[in-house]
C-alpha cells in the first residue's frame, strides 16, 4: 500500500488581505482532502494547510477573523498562496500596497526557493510591486487590467483569462476566481479526477477560462489621466454615432499619434476597440434585463447589422449574444 502523499500549502494572511480570499481555498482542499480518501493509497494526497506571515506577531485580524500564523520566513511550503486585497477602489489598493512593504521584501528573498507560486484576483499587484511577475505572463482582476498595465510593464498580462500559468507561477482572475486557482493545484498535486470531483461538490464548472463574459467596462478603474478621461467621457456619449480619430484627438488637443500612443498604454487598446466594449457592454445589459430583439439591440448599440455586432460581441465576451442571454437573461 502506497503512502499519502502530503501537500503543505501555504496561505499568506497579510493587513488588507481579502479574508474569504485566505479562508475560501482552504475550505476547497479540506473538500478534496475528504474526497481523496475514496481514492487508492497510492494516488491519495493530503493537503495541510497552515496560515503563514510576515509580520512578527503570530495572532493577524483580518476582516473580523484571527489567524494564528506561522513565520513566511521559516517556511518552505509546496505552494504559496497569495489572496487578494481588499478595496473600494485604486486608492484603498494603493494603500495597502504601500503598508506591504514587509510582505514585499519577505517574497523577494524567497521567491526562488518556491517550488510553485499562486496569487489570487488583486494579490497579483502585490506580487508584480515585489517583482515576483516580472518577465511573465499574468492575469489580475479584470476591472485592475489598466491600472495593473500602467503599473507594472514588466509584466505581460493576459487580462481576459481567468487563470495563467507561467512556469511556477499561477495568477487568477476576479474575487471568486480562487476556487478556480485552487482547483487547478488539486489537478497539479492530486489529479484530474479529483479536480472534477471537488468542483462537482462545490457545483463548480471546472473548466472556465475566460473573465471576458463578465466584464464591465465602465466599472474599470481607470489611469486617471486627464488626456484619457477626456477621451472616454467624449466617446461614451457616441456609442451610436459614427466619429474618426483625427475628431477624437482635436477634442483632446493632441495629436492622433499621440492620443494613439497614451490609450494603448493606459487602456490596452485603441479607441476603437474601447468603443466596442462600450458598446458590447451596453449590449449584454439589453440582453440580461430585456426580450428586444437581436436586431433592435444591435441598432441601439451603434451598429446596423446583427452579423457584424455579433462577431463583435463575440470577440470580446467569448460567446455569442444569444449564448449570453441564455446564461445570463432574465429567466420568465
Amino acid at each position: 500500500m502506497g503512502a499519502i502523499k502530503p501537500v503543505s500549502v501555504g496561505i499568506l494572511v497579510y493587513p488588507g488581505c481579502l479574508a474569504s480570499g485566505a479562508v475560501g481555498p482552504a475550505d476547497v482542499f479540506r473538500i478534496a482532502n475528504s474526497l481523496g480518501e475514496l481514492q487508492p493509497a497510492r494516488q491519495r494526497v493530503r493537503f495541510e494547510i497552515e496560515w503563514l506571515s510576515a509580520r512578527s506577531a503570530p495572532v493577524l485580524a483580518v476582516g473580523g477573523l484571527s489567524f494564528t500564523c506561522r513565520p513566511l520566513q521559516r517556511s518552505r511550503p509546496d505552494v504559496l498562496l497569495l489572496p487578494g486585497i481588499y478595496h473600494a477602489n485604486v486608492v484603498e489598493l494603493e494603500q495597502v500596497l504601500a503598508a506591504c512593504s514587509e510582505e514585499k521584501q519577505a517574497l523577494q528573498q524567497m521567491s526562488a526557493d518556491l517550488p510553485l507560486f499562486a496569487a489570487a484576483c488583486s494579490g497579483s499587484c502585490l506580487a508584480a510591486a515585489a517583482g515576483l511577475l516580472d518577465g511573465r505572463r499574468a492575469t489580475t482582476s479584470w476591472w485592475l487590467s489598466a491600472y495593473f498595465r500602467s503599473h507594472y510593464p514588466r509584466v505581460e498580462l493576459v487580462a481576459d483569462q481567468l487563470l495563467v500559468q507561467d512556469d511556477g507561477v499561477l495568477t487568477s482572475g476576479g474575487i471568486t476566481s480562487y476556487f478556480d486557482l485552487s482547483l487547478s493545484l488539486i489537478a497539479c498535486f492530486g489529479g484530474e479526477d479529483l479536480r472534477q470531483q471537488t468542483a462537482r461538490v462545490l457545483v463548480m464548472d471546472a473548466q472556465r477560462v475566460s473573465q471576458a463574459p463578465y466584464v464591465a467596462r465602465a466599472m474599470m478603474a481607470g489611469e486617471g489621466h486627464v488626456l484619457i478621461e477626456r477621451a472616454r467621457h467624449w466617446l461614451s456619449k457616441r456609442l451610436e454615432q459614427r466619429w474618426a480619430l483625427p475628431e477624437l484627438a482635436a477634442h483632446c488637443n493632441t495629436s492622433p499619434r499621440t492620443l494613439l500612443r497614451r490609450f494603448q498604454a493606459v487602456q490596452g487598446c485603441t479607441p476603437v476597440q474601447y468603443v466596442q466594449q462600450l458598446r458590447v457592454e451596453r449590449a449584454r445589459g439589453l440582453l440580461e434585463a430585456t426580450a428586444l430583439s437581436l436586431l433592435d439591440i444591435t441598432l441601439r448599440c451603434g451598429y446596423e447589422d446583427v452579423s457584424t455586432f455579433s462577431k463583435v460581441f463575440k470577440k470580446w465576451t467569448q460567446m455569442s449574444p444569444r449564448e449570453y442571454r441564455n446564461r445570463f437573461g432574465l429567466r420568465v
